[in-house]
């Protein structure tokens, strides 16, 4: 055997080792290296699910207080928390409730809009006050206000009337 024949033979058993080296010791290691890669990304993003558990649970807590501090459940329909907020301000101002009609039901597509009328007798200041209570605990959209001054003939005296309507929007379940 030659020199040219040594080196070729040497070049083939250095590549056969080479392979073999790759096949049972380099190819084991390469796929371990990239299941570990895949495990610390699932770690990563379990940990980053906790965490974005926790934030839905602390906003979900927020809402909940939201939510007992304007006094609404989700076991009373709008109309009764709305009648119930009525009841609430007249207990608590010199306000009488006339009437509290059916409401009127408008549903286009998938929206359902309810308009809720009522009619309420009091003083200028209380009827205000009850606009303002409305508004700011965003009882719905208050569409509109009527005010009338009338003339009370049993106790000859003039009272004022108030005539509200508001609006509420749901969508609709199909």
């Amino acid at each position: 055997m030659n020199n040219k024949q040594k080196n070729k033979v040497l070049l083939v058993s250095f590549l056969f080792i080479l392979v073999f080296s790759y096949v049972f010791s380099i190819q084991k290691t390469v796929e371990l290296k990239s299941e570990l890669i895949n495990l610390s990304n699932d770690k990563k993003r379990l940990l980053d699910a906790n965490k974005y558990i926790m934030h839905l649970q602390q906003e979900n807590d927020y809402l909940d207080s939201i939510l007992r501090y304007k006094d609404i459940s989700f076991e009373n329909s709008f109309q009764q928390t709305l009648l119930k907020k009525l009841n609430d301000f007249s207990k608590r101002t010199s306000m009488d409730i006339i009437s509290f009609k059916q409401p009127h039901v408008y549903t286009d597509n998938s929206t359902v809009l309810m308009s809720y009328q009522f009619q309420v007798k009091g003083d200028f200041k209380s009827l205000l006050q009850l606009t303002n209570m409305i508004e700011r605990q965003q009882l719905g959209a208050l569409i509109s206000i009527n005010f009338e001054k009338k003339r009370n003939y049993r106790n000859n005296k003039e009272e004022l009337t108030g005539l509200f309507y508001i609006q509420n929007q749901n969508q609709r379940e199909e």
